[in-house]
């Protein structure tokens, strides 16, 4: 038997919010790890708590099906049915900054992911969450296979942080390094005292 009164509790990692200045929307991240550039500017890589999802129109339940993107105003139009189509299947839907995103447990395992063609340089792979009917249409929110680490810089005053795009500051090479290392703790089972209590 484990003994789980002399285990080691690794320490749970920092909270932080990232915001979307033109919205205003927040989004809750914890803070996987913050590393310096080559200029000595400082970048943070953060992991949602919640789980970031997109939709496509179609029903997506045969890889040969065609899947399409859908566009803002489409998004708005169908999203009472989602709402709902996810209410009923235990998930809270929110408008969180950059990306939706769903409150509830999502099973993100490669033996059901699916690879949806949408018509870009390589198919998505994802796991479906539900699939819905809004008007004349079928469509089917995902949430995309790899883990969505995003790049941000801290405002030392509010704490806050802003997603870095297009950073004239990022040195590829050390930003490599740190997203390779990242996504290999991230792939790594779970912790074993977390294995023995499933079993």
């Amino acid at each position: 038997m484990r003994d789980y009164e002399n285990a080691e509790i690794a320490p749970a990692l920092p909270l932080v919010e990232v915001l979307e200045p033109e919205t205003n929307r927040r989004l809750l991240c914890t803070l996987r790890r913050r590393f310096t550039l080559a200029s000595g500017s400082e970048r943070c890589l953060v992991l949602p708590v919640d789980t970031p999802i997109d939709v496509l129109r179609g029903e997506g339940l045969d890889e040969s099906e065609d899947l399409s993107d859908i566009g803002d105003d489409e998004l708005l139009q169908i999203l009472p049915d989602m709402n709902r189509a996810l209410a009923m299947r235990g998930f809270l839907l929110q408008r969180s900054a950059f990306c939706m995103t769903v409150r509830g447990p999502v099973r993100m395992n490669e033996d059901d992911a699916l690879e949806m063609d949408t018509g870009g340089d390589e198919p998505n792979e994802g796991v479906e969450v539900c699939t819905f009917t809004s008007g004349t249409s079928r469509y089917l929110v995902y949430a995309p296979l790899n883990p969505v680490l995003l790049i941000t810089n801290e405002d030392p005053e509010t704490r806050l942080h802003e997603v870095c795009f297009d950073d004239a500051d990022v040195d590829e090479a050390t930003l490599q390094a740190n997203l390779d290392a990242e996504y290999e703790m991230l792939s790594e089972p779970e912790d074993e005292l977390f294995a023995d209590v499933a079993d």
